[in-house]
C-alpha cells in the first residue's frame, strides 16, 4: 500500500548531519513514550509510540508539482531527526515509492556501526495482494474460481490464453484496482508467495526484520470491489507464517487491514497452539476522519471511536493505527481550509487517478467536515484556556493517541519541523478527556473545559 498516510500529513522531519552520530534529545526538548512488547521466547523489547512511515520519505511530486524525489542525504537526515526524537520504530515495505526499505536499511546498518548499543527498529510488511493492474498477468499457482470468473467477466482473462513459460498467464485491458490475494490457497502456496516478499525485505534491512505484517488479509479486488467469496482459514494462514523458513526472519508477527473476526480468532488459534505464532501487533485505519463505505484503498479496515475507547476491544493485541494524519497537509493548499483540500482531491478524483478516485468519496463527506469545523474551533478555544500554541494536525494526532486502545500511532512526516511537531502531539494526549474525545468525534458532549 503505497499510500497509506495520504491525504492530510501534518507533521515530519529535522536537522541532523546526515553522517553523523544519533545524539540524544533533552527530556526539556521532546519525551517519547514507549511500550515494551515480549515474544513467546521472552525476548522484550521498547518500540516508541511513535512509529515513523516511511512510505513518502522518498516521493517525488508529493507536496507539489515538481517536487523533485529526495536526495538519500535529506532522507538521512529526517531519520536521523526521528532518532534524535526517541523514535526507534520505523515502518516501511518492498513497495514504498523510491526503494525507501532499502534506503531505511543502510541508515540503520550505518548508525548501528557508529553506535552498536543504538536500537532502531524496523517494521516491514506482506501479503501484499498482487496488483494486476500494473503487472499484466496473474502469477503462478492457484488463485480463486470466483476471481477468475469476474476477470472473464471484465474482458480481462482470456479463458483460453495459454500460461507463459513460467506459469503465469498473461491479462488484457487490467482496470485500476484489480487484485489477487496472496493468502490465497493451500499452506504450502501462501509459505512459498511470503517467503518471497520476505526475501526482498530481508535483503534491503540486512536481515532485521524485527516486526513483520500481513499488510492485507486474504481478498481478491476488481475494480477495488471485493470479490465476494470464502477467506482462506485463519489458521492456514498462520501455519504458513509459523513456518521456520517464514518466522525465522522476524521476531513480531502482526496484521494489517484484517476484521476484528478474523483478529480475534488468531488470538484464539495461538492460544490453544504453542506451534502458531502469537500476532502481537493489529494496525488499522483510525483518524478522526472516519473512512465512508469507500474505503481509501482496496482492502481497508477501519477501527471506530467507541471501539477504540473499549478496554476490551480485541483484548490481546496491540494497535497501531494508521491514518491520513502525518506528514505534509494537502490542507495547507493554499491555506488549511477543508474546501481548498475538497477541490483539490475532486479535481484529481475527476481526472481519474485511482488513487485519488478512493480518497475523494471515503473522506470529503459531510461528517468529516463537521469534524474538521470543530476540531478547528476546539483547538483555538483549548490553547487560549490553556495558554498553549497546539496546531490542528497535532490535535487531530492526539485524538488519535489518547484512546484506550491507542498503543501505537503510525505517522508519515517528511520535514524536521513536521516530525518535531508529531512528538508534540504525545504530551497534548495527555491533556484530552474522554468527553473532549466524544465532541471531537461527534460533537453530542460539551469539552471539559
Amino acid at each position: 500500500m503505497k499510500k497509506i498516510h495520504l491525504f492530510l500529513f501534518l507533521l515530519a522531519s529535522a536537522c541532523s548531519t546526515s553522517h553523523s552520530p544519533v545524539r540524544t534529545i533533552s527530556s526539556t526538548e521532546a519525551e517519547m513514550e514507549y511500550v515494551t512488547l515480549c515474544s513467546a521466547k521472552g525476548d522484550c523489547k521498547k518500540f516508541s509510540r511513535l512509529v515513523m512511515g516511511t512510505d513518502h520519505l522518498a516521493q517525488g511530486d508529493w507536496t507539489g508539482q515538481g517536487q523533485a524525489q529526495p536526495t538519500e542525504e535529506e532522507i538521512f537526515k529526517v531519520l536521523d531527526e526521528a532518532a534524535r526524537l526517541g523514535i526507534n520504530f520505523f515502518d516501511t515495505s518492498p513497495i514504498y515509492v523510491g526503494g525507501v526499505e532499502n534506503t531505511l536499511g543502510k541508515w540503520i546498518k550505518s548508525r548501528k556501526q557508529s553506535n552498536p548499543g543504538l536500537n532502531l527498529y524496523a517494521l516491514s510488511k506482506g501479503g501484499f495482494p498482487f496488483d494486476l493492474f500494473y503487472s499484466k498477468k496473474l502469477e503462478a499457482g492457484t488463485h480463486s474460481q470466483r476471481l477468475k470468473e469476474e476477470l472473464h467477466r471484465e474482458g480481462v482473462l482470456d479463458a483460453h490464453q495459454a500460461p507463459a513459460a513460467d506459469g503465469s498467464v498473461p491479462l488484457n485491458n487490467v482496470p485500476p484496482g484489480t487484485y489477487a490475494s496472496r493468502l490465497y490457497g493451500s499452506q504450502a502456496q501462501i509459505e512459498k508467495r511470503i517467503a518471497e516478499e520476505m526475501a526482498h525485505s530481508s535483503k534491503n534491512l540486512n536481515g532485521e526484520i524485527t516486526v513483520y505484517l500481513m499488510h492485507r488479509d486474504d481478498g481478491d479486488y476488481v475494480k477495488f470491489n471485493e470479490v465476494l467469496r470464502r477467506k482462506t482459514p485463519v489458521r492456514t494462514i498462520m501455519q504458513a507464517l509459523s513456518a521456520p523458513q517464514i518466522a525465522d526472519n522476524y521476531a513480531f508477527l502482526g496484521w494489517s487491514n484484517w476484521e476484528t473476526s478474523r483478529v480475534n480468532e488468531s488470538l484464539r488459534l495461538a492460544q490453544h497452539n504453542q506451534d502458531l505464532q502469537k500476532p502481537e501487533i493489529n494496525s488499522p485505519y483510525f483518524s478522526l476522519f472516519e473512512m465512508s463505505p469507500r474505503t481509501i484503498h482496496a482492502g481497508g479496515v477501519q477501527v471506530t471511536h467507541e471501539e477504540m475507547m473499549n478496554p476490551e476491544f480485541q483484548k490481546g493485541i496491540h494497535f497501531m493505527s494508521y491514518s491520513p494524519l502525518g506528514g505534509f497537509s494537502i490542507l495547507d493548499k493554499p491555506e488549511p481550509r477543508w474546501e481548498n483540500a475538497k477541490r483539490d482531491a475532486k479535481l484529481k478524483h475527476d481526472q481519474g487517478d485511482a488513487y485519488w478516485m478512493n480518497v475523494f468519496p471515503a473522506i470529503f463527506t459531510a461528517d468529516n467536515q463537521s469534524r474538521w469545523e470543530r476540531v478547528m474551533k476546539f483547538t483555538e478555544s483549548f490553547n487560549r484556556e490553556h495558554q498553549t500554541d497546539y496546531s490542528v494536525d497535532q490535535m487531530i494526532n492526539a485524538f488519535a493517541l489518547a484512546h484506550n486502545r491507542a498503543d501505537f500511532l503510525a505517522v508519515g512526516p517528511i520535514t524536521v519541523e513536521e516530525l518535531r511537531r508529531t512528538v508534540g502531539s504525545l504530551k497534548l494526549a495527555k491533556m484530552l478527556s474522554p468527553a473532549d474525545l466524544d465532541y471531537l468525534h461527534s460533537g453530542m458532549t460539551k469539552p471539559s473545559f
